[in-house]
């Protein structure tokens, strides 16, 4: 009984993770309106195998190595960077013309990830200390812990894009898509400016 409502934790905490307004739900919206439904979900699956790369990577090095806070910090300056050229690009979109072009390719979702200094100390400090948890509770809990919060990550996910999807064929209108794209636009610059001042606070500390 406690095995399961540890497991039910887990998938809560990845449906929490996953609805969290961020750079990649920014992006998942971004293609649900450039390329519908069905396409976005493309973006889903590189995001979901980015963050299990990199969450993986997180409980290695946090088991292997000490590794500063700091080191976090650092990274989200780079992060930041990557968020302002994608808002460039999604700045830019004044129609859709059915073209296939891709603005949100795996390198992209990965740099994302992997340049997210809270995506790190989300996993270090909330996520890690579960997976303990899990691990002592069960053989394996590292795993299945990855497995069950990416579950949660991709139902909650998933739900959004498609609650988002209805909107299309407003968001669609002539006049409403440069203006819808823009926001987008704004809103990774406010994800990158976000990084850029916790890193800033961080150093001034």
């Amino acid at each position: 009984m406690k095995l399961i409502s540890q497991i039910i934790a887990v998938v809560l905490l990845g449906i929490i993770g996953g609805s969290v307004p961020g750079p990649v739900l920014t992006a998942v919206f971004t293609d649900v309106l450039n390329k519908g439904l069905k396409r976005s979900f493309i973006v889903v699956f590189k995001a979901l195998i980015a963050e299990v790369l990199i969450a993986a990577l997180v409980l290695l090095l946090f088991f292997s190595w000490n590794v500063p806070t700091i080191f976090f910090y650092i990274i989200s300056i780079g992060g930041s960077i990557v968020l302002f050229l994608l808002a460039k690009q999604v700045w830019g979109i004044k129609e859709i013309t059915g073209e296939k072009r891709e603005i949100f390719s795996f390198p992209k979702l990965f740099l994302l990830t992997a340049l997210n200094g809270t995506f790190w100390i989300f996993w270090i400090t909330i996520c890690v200390p579960m997976a303990f948890q899990l691990n002592q509770a069960v053989f394996g809990g590292y795993i299945l812990f990855l497995l069950f919060f990416e579950i949660g990550w991709i139902i909650a996910v998933s739900i959004l894009a498609y609650i988002f999807s209805k909107f299309r064929p407003l968001l669609l209108k002539k006049k409403l898509v440069s203006i819808v794209f823009k926001i987008f636009a704004l809103l990774l610059i406010f994800f990158g400016l976000k990084l850029l001042w916790g890193s800033f606070i961080y150093f001034l500390e």
